[in-house]
């Protein structure tokens, strides 16, 4: 085996990827030859050393992908606690609003109609002392408030200052038979146009058009 032929050889042999035949020769090769065995002994110096960097490399590289997932971890656990901690928040609010409201006895709750121009006025007021009203407003199958269902709560520590002993929901007629609605569209009123109003053992229900004249 030549020089040549052998130092082209070396590093498939340092990776241990040459056949034993050809380990045979080439350790034959370096017995015969100082120059060639310094040469082996050379690269396989040059090779633990890369191999040393490369393995500190990929250490450093796996170091940093561990402290990568631990602030992933980290930023993971203060999503999922700011959002248990904003659903706790959530719950408690709607205990404190619904669960301890009811619905109003209707002969708890005054109602009057009131009429500016061609604004109508409906006018719930709570005939208990420290009680407060809250409406729930729907539109169910129109494209004005046709159904509501009223609450009524004792003031506590847990009253917000928006609940009032009295509430207002109004109407704006063009005419007796016109409604306005808060999209700017008018709407052709017919016997069959209603507000459900949902006390807690029945629903009273009123026309739109005999609201337009009613006084109550």
């Amino acid at each position: 085996m030549d020089h040549h032929v052998f130092k082209d050889l070396v590093p498939s042999y340092l990776e241990h990827l040459t056949s034993e035949e050809t380990n045979k020769q080439m350790g034959v090769h370096m017995e015969q030859c100082k120059e060639c065995r310094e040469y082996v002994h050379d690269m396989r110096e040059e090779w633990m050393s890369e191999h040393v960097h490369v393995q500190a490399k990929e250490d450093r590289n796996v170091d940093y992908f561990k402290k990568v997932r631990s602030k992933n971890r980290k930023k993971i656990f203060t999503i999922v606690a700011s959002l248990l901690f904003l659903f706790l928040i959530l719950m408690l609010s709607y205990y404190l609003l619904f669960v301890r409201m009811w619905i109003a006895d209707a002969n708890d709750v005054q109602t009057t109609i009131q009429k500016q121009g061609k604004t109508v006025t409906l006018t719930f007021t709570s005939k208990q002392d420290n009680h407060f009203l809250l409406p729930r407003k729907e539109q169910l199958n129109q494209d004005y408030i046709d159904w509501m269902i009223i609450y009524e709560k004792r003031e506590d520590f847990s009253t917000p200052e928006s609940l009032k002993n009295e509430i207002n929901i109004t109407y704006t007629f063009l005419d007796e038979n016109t409604l306005l609605l808060d999209n700017g569209k008018e709407k052709k009123l017919t016997a069959d146009d209603k507000i459900s109003i949902q006390y807690k053992h029945h629903t009273k229900e009123l026309s739109l058009i005999d609201l337009y004249h009613s006084d109550l």
